[in-house]
């Protein structure tokens, strides 16, 4: 005689024992051992809940590891504790009852429905545990580790609905599967974005195109800051102005962006800018000019080697000097050219490890521009353009000094 036939002939003797007539054993019986579930279900909850949790909860704040708190913050064992009063039901109720029952067979699905959910709700957990672990860790913070998550998010929920569907028609997985893959091209149009999102981020990770924290400009979508989200569906811009931009994944694969990630790990920002000499201003230097520019000490020691270098070659070469445009001979805008390379250089906020140039760009209608190309040491936005406008702010002011003018368009009320 088995266990479960004894304990039942027990229960009905000492329920008879107690008073009762056999008419209402018949219904003592199940209710007794109903209620003895009930509580047998409170004490495994009670026990999984407040015991087990706690233990976990102490040691994972004396431990000096960071992943268990993590597990802890993300309620990963609260998930894990649902299924251990869920499994008592199961087998409290094929061992108190008759299994054959239909009702038994109803209560019994529902349960392996509600471990199954249990289990998803711990995976879906632990995906977001690994999530912000891994986003701390400075090998993958820059890793577009939302896009990973919720691609396995989305496998663990499909595959969590096919085992409860089975469970619930009593259908082998494989079957499912195979009328899941006649269902492809639904699939496929329903979660189009998603596909789609998916094939962007393994592109973006595998070339690296871009990681979080980089500096991104996509004019189609009005973006222009720091990625400070990367998932399956879309990125998160925050822009400069502090709004949020959001793009879809996909649309940095198709669309054209650039990434500031070049210059914020180079030793310099570039810095390309023009002014507009006005033509009619350049001309020859006299001895008088060249005089007067010798005081500016930056270009003192330039002047006086340029000038025994042209003196040399005209008289090599017998040049009749009664007029500047014959031989070789200074401009008042080839001295200020390399005047501004030299301030530039000497310039304690400019990398000279990198190039630095300043050159003539073909003349037209506005000027002559005389362009510096250059890197500064800060790369910060701000400092970056203040920079640049201290250099600029001193280039400007020191051009009359050279005879020259910058050209601005007329306005209606010069004469």
């Amino acid at each position: 005689m088995s266990y479960k036939i004894q304990f039942s002939q027990w229960l009905m003797q000492q329920l008879q024992n107690a008073g009762a007539t056999a008419n209402s054993c018949e219904i003592l019986h199940p209710l007794v051992l109903s209620m003895g579930l009930l509580a047998l279900i409170a004490i495994a909850d009670f026990v999984s809940r407040k015991v087990i949790l706690t233990l976990v909860a102490r040691y994972a704040k004396k431990s000096n590891n960071t992943y268990d708190d993590i597990l802890v913050e993300m309620r990963v064992f609260i998930y894990l504790a649902h299924v251990v009063p869920a499994l008592v039901a199961k087998k409290g109720l094929i061992f108190i009852f008759n299994e054959n029952s239909d009702w038994i067979n109803i209560l019994q699905h529902l349960i392996d429905a509600y471990i199954i959910i249990a289990i998803i709700r711990f995976v879906q957990a632990v995906l977001r545990a690994i999530k912000i672990f891994l986003l701390n860790s400075e090998d993958f913070k820059d890793k577009p580790i939302g896009s990973y998550t919720q691609l396995l998010n989305i496998i663990n929920y499909a595959v969590g609905i096919l085992f409860i569907i089975s469970n619930i028609t009593d259908k082998p997985l494989w079957t499912l599967l195979t009328a899941f893959g006649a269902l492809s091209a639904l699939v496929i149009l329903t979660f189009r974005d998603t596909i789609l999102g998916l094939v962007a981020s393994i592109q973006i990770s595998g070339n690296d195109i871009v990681r979080m924290d980089d500096w991104i400009e996509v004019p189609k979508y009005g973006a222009d800051g720091h990625v400070v989200e990367i998932n399956l569906t879309n990125i998160k811009v925050k822009n400069w102005d502090n709004t949020i931009t959001t793009i879809p994944t996909h649309g940095l694969i198709n669309d054209a962006f650039k990434n500031w990630r070049g210059m914020e790990e180079s030793q310099g920002r570039r810095m390309k800018r023009a002014i507009n000499i006005k033509i009619s201003t350049i001309q020859f230097c006299t001895p008088e000019m060249l005089e007067r520019f010798k005081k500016i000490e930056l270009i003192k020691d330039y002047i006086d080697k340029k000038q025994v270098e042209i003196d040399a070659y005209n008289e090599k070469n017998k040049i009749d000097k009664s007029t500047l445009a014959n031989g070789r001979n200074l401009t008042n805008v080839g001295i200020f050219r390399e005047y501004m390379y030299r301030y530039v250089d000497q310039h304690p906020k400019v990398n000279k490890k990198l190039v630095a140039i300043v050159r003539q760009l073909s003349p037209s209608e506005k000027g002559l521009p005389l362009e510096l190309y250059c890197f500064t040491r800060d790369k910060q936005w701000i400092d970056h353009e203040n920079i640049a406008a201290d250099i600029f702010d001193h280039v400007l002011a020191v051009v009359p000094n050279f005879d020259l003018e910058i050209f601005e368009s007329p306005s209606g009320k010069e004469s």
